[in-house]
């Protein structure tokens, strides 16, 4: 310390005036000055120099002190942050284990099947094998697979195993006829063609020259203001008429005689009250009954006879055995028949499977979806047409999961000149009759009128199709019209089937008849008559034609007493023989 206050003493010494210490200003005969004209003495100046050490030495105590609490703290933080992440490592490495090991156990159902597939004869070797790569869980295939079996139920698993065998089946047959077939020899793969050189871009067309600006028309020039014309002398005031006379007052008539007043008449007497007569006295509240006793609980009764054994159902058919090499997938079949006569009802046309396939069934007629009408089973595996109508023919086929499985082509019997849907906007063949007193109006969706007509017609059975109706707003009662068919020949049984809807308080009749050959509709014989409402639905009618000569077939509606009378008809066919029930 001695040491450094003496050199600090010397460096005093040695400044200038203008050379100060950072406490002091100047030396001055071995006085240290400030700035402010303060001095010290040398005892004074040592004290001081005393302190400002000590002062830096807590500086520097604190600052280390604090320096070392940030390190510890440091060093506990990257302790602690190590050891979570050990843990979580630990864990990690833990749970990929115990995943190995399950993804490594086959489930006792997958086992069983292995087991069968190794001791079957039924299956080619070769197919056997393909199914056991995917099956077994050293295969990175089969470990995948029993992956996403692991939560699934035996049905889900054999659902799983037929798709992988009908995949494998496709890959090593062709599917022409269902015969014993082999896997071809894979061809060598074609050379690339070269590519061929990029064609030059085209040079952009130069921007055409604006064209010039129209010079601007010439104002026309404003003509001159009009002059405004003299007026007019005003009109001298007229005279004022003079009054009329005021007529005479009439004389006042004479006040009549007062009348003499009537005697009064004498009132009676009026009668004394009666005496109140005594009030009786309160009956007392009778005594509350005894409850009854419970009654015993009732023994339970005996357990019934087990029923008998029901009848053992149906075999179903026998599955398909490969042959030993390779058997082809069959085809989707396709099955038809000589034709449904027109008009059949409940023709039903079920999904042949015989693939093993199960899953969603979905159907489509000529590669659109089936009429509204057509009736699915609950399961979709069947289909019923309820009556056959013309536009009915053309080929079903059933899909199973999106996979074509049969395909069944109906045919229908009995389509002739004579049948009508009305679906083109026209009558066919049909004709109206000028001889009526209005038309039959050709018509989709609701009619006109309300609480009358049908809601859609019925081939189709929504808006789109078209039915035909008399519209019975604006006509008379008992006013009818006609709808006349081709000629038919006559000697020949034949029967007319027709839709009808008849719905409405004012509903008249709907009459069927025919037209003999050279005869007027005026004269024609009625077949059927069907009057009044017959309900908010279509119905059918069946009228068979007789005839010995050639005859027209005429369908008549009548206009009733009001606005809700609308008959609609539709679906009009005409087949060979009688009608039948």
């Amino acid at each position: 310390m001695s040491d450094l206050l003496s050199l600090l003493k010397s460096i005093a010494r040695q400044m200038t005036f203008d050379h100060c210490l950072p406490i002091f200003g100047y030396v001055d005969n071995s006085r240290y000055c400030n700035t402010n004209m303060t001095c010290l003495s040398d005892k004074n100046f040592k004290m001081e120099i005393k302190s400002l050490s000590r002062t830096i030495l807590i500086c520097l105590t604190t600052l280390y002190t604090a320096l070392f609490i940030i390190l510890s703290l440091w060093q506990y933080y990257k302790t602690y942050t190590l050891k979570h992440e050990y843990l979580y490592e630990s864990e990690k490495l833990r749970a990929l284990e115990s995943r190995c090991k399950s993804e490594d156990t086959m489930s006792s159902e997958t086992q069983e099947m292995i087991y069968f597939l190794k001791n079957t004869k039924h299956l080619p070797n070769n197919i056997v094998k393909d199914i056991l790569e995917v099956l077994e869980p050293e295969n990175r295939v089969g470990k995948a697979l029993h992956k996403r079996q692991t939560s699934s139920s035996l049905h889900a698993m054999f659902q799983q195993l037929l798709t992988m065998q009908e995949s494998i089946l496709e890959q090593h047959c062709t599917s022409s006829n269902g015969t014993v077939c082999s896997r071809g020899i894979k061809g060598q793969p074609g050379t690339k063609g070269t590519k061929g050189p990029q064609g030059l871009s085209g040079v952009k067309g130069n921007h055409g020259m604006p064209g010039d600006k129209g010079l601007p028309g010439l104002n026309g020039l404003v003509g001159d203001p009009g002059y405004q014309g003299p007026l007019g002398p005003q009109g001298d005031k007229g005279q004022r008429g003079l009054p009329g006379l005021r007529g005479v007052p009439g004389m006042k008539g004479e006040k009549g005689l007062k009348g003499e007043i009537g005697d009064p008449v004498i009132m009676g007497l009026k009668g004394e009250q009666g005496s109140q007569g005594l009030r009786g006295q309160k009956g007392d509240i009778g005594l509350n009954g005894t409850p009854g006793l419970t009654g015993a609980k009732g023994f339970k009764g005996q357990l019934g006879e087990m029923g008998q054994k029901g009848d053992q159902g149906p075999k179903g058919p026998d599955g398909k055995v490969l042959d030993e090499d390779c058997a082809c997938k069959l085809k989707q079949q396709s099955r038809s028949n000589q034709g449904i006569q027109v008009g059949s009802k409940n023709i039903v046309i079920d999904c042949k499977n015989s693939t093993g396939l199960f899953g969603l069934v979905t159907w489509m007629k000529d590669s659109s979806s089936l009429d509204p009408r057509v009736k699915l089973s609950s399961d979709k595996h069947q289909l019923t047409i309820p009556d056959v109508l013309p536009n009915d023919q053309g080929n079903y086929t059933c899909f199973i999961n999106g996979r074509k499985i049969a395909t069944y082509e109906l045919k229908v019997k009995g389509i002739t000149k004579y049948n009508c849907d009305f679906e083109a906007g026209d009558i066919c063949l049909w004709k109206q009759v000028p001889s009526d007193n209005f038309d039959w109006l050709s018509h989709r969706a609701g009619t006109t009128s309300t609480a009358t007509g049908p809601s859609h017609d019925h081939t189709i059975g929504n808006v789109r199709g078209t039915y035909l109706y008399i519209e019975t707003s604006s006509h008379n009662q008992n006013e009818y019209a006609d709808l006349v068919s081709p000629l038919m020949t006559g000697n020949q049984d034949r029967c007319l089937s027709l839709w009808y809807h008849m719905f409405g308080s004012d509903i008249d009749q709907l009459e069927i008849g025919i037209i003999q050959k050279n005869q007027t509709p005026a004269n024609y014989l009625v077949l059927q008559v069907l009057s009044g409402d017959q309900g908010f639905q279509w119905n059918r009618m069946n009228v068979t034609l007789s005839s010995t000569s050639d005859f027209e077939v005429s369908i008549r509606g009548y206009k009733g007493k009001g606005y809700h009378g609308d008959i609609a008809i539709d679906d009009i066919i005409v087949y060979d023989g009688k009608c039948q029930n």
